[in-house]
């Protein structure tokens, strides 16, 4: 019965035109001190509980897929209705839960997400729109990254935090020096070199945010021998790594898109001088943030047969 129902609503919004009435960033007609936060509108043809078009949150994952539902209550109107929200990402739905419980209005969200699918949700942004992420998202986002696990719980991880555009620009211009000289060794083409380089920059530039993801050396342990310090190391930068992954996934769930890009690891001292970062922290990444601009094509998985062996 759980799935009839989202079945059912499945067919209202793929038979029914969805109107988007009242834009996000536009004010209520009642009242004007609240602006809509995202997409709002409703479903043509249908009636609601107050007696018009069933209501819809609609977000910005671009496919018009059915997210979840929006259970509402308001005492002063004595009334109650279901909102869909369509194309939400988890930090859209969120939003609208937060809409939907203040003054006389509480509201109960019932995410239709399959387990698991927060994963599949999360893809490489390479574009984004030049709205600043506020500071808050990026403290929470970089919270979850600390909750990664690390060999010896040591927790390697160091993040320089990219806010402005002139931190960007010193990034860009310390690490294109060591990039031209590296393509020229290649022996490729002066105007080919020039291409790689702007192209470079100007996706660094274009990120509203961008952290440097370090390991900090100095929570290393020390062996005499170079097997054990070989492998101490790289149990360091693994865990950095598994630090990276869960500030992807904070990012994707807060409606962010993000990149990861190893950039850092052909220039580090460039980018340590750039940004004035101790010695010890040995960049690993550089992460690109911001609102998406894009929306990527399907991921395209390899078939587990050809990555798994069960013993």
């Amino acid at each position: 019965m759980a799935g009839e129902i989202w079945d059912y609503f499945d067919r209202l919004l793929a038979d029914c035109e969805l109107v988007i009435d009242r834009p996000k960033g536009s004010a209520h007609p009642r009242y004007p001190q609240f602006l809509y936060p995202l997409d709002y509108g409703y479903l043509a043809g249908t009636r609601g509980g107050d007696g018009e078009g069933i209501d819809v949150w609609l977000g910005s994952r671009g496919e018009r897929v059915l997210d979840g539902l929006l259970l509402t209550v308001d005492l002063v109107e004595r009334d109650a209705e279901v909102k869909l929200l369509v194309a939400c990402t988890e930090a859209e739905m969120q939003i609208a839960l937060d809409v939907s419980n203040a003054e006389s209005l509480r509201g109960l969200l019932l995410p239709r997400s399959a387990p698991l699918n927060w994963l599949a949700q999360r893809r490489s942004i390479r574009r984004f729109q030049p709205e600043p992420v506020p500071r808050q998202v990026l403290e929470r986002v970089l919270a979850a990254a600390c909750w990664a696990p690390s060999a010896h719980d040591r927790q390697p991880w160091r993040f320089a935090v990219l806010h402005t555009a002139q931190a960007r620009s010193l990034l860009t211009e310390a690490m294109a020096a060591d990039f031209r000289r590296d393509l020229e060794a290649d022996g490729l083409p002066v105007q080919e070199v020039e291409l790689r380089i702007r192209r470079a920059r100007q996706r660094v530039l274009q990120a509203p945010a961008a952290v440097i993801v370090c390991c900090d050396a100095t929570t290393l342990d020390a062996y005499p021998d170079e097997t054990r310090q070989a492998a101490e190391q790289i149990m360091a930068v693994q865990s950095v790594a598994m630090a990276g992954q869960n500030l992807l996934l904070a990012a994707s769930a807060q409606g962010l898109g993000a990149v990861w890009m190893c950039a850092p690891l052909f220039a580090p001292q460039a980018v340590q001088q750039a940004l004035s970062l101790p010695t010890s922290w040995q960049p690993q990444g550089l992460v690109l943030l911001g609102y998406p601009a894009e929306q990527p094509r399907p991921k395209l998985l390899r078939p587990e047969t050809e990555i798994t062996v069960y013993l």
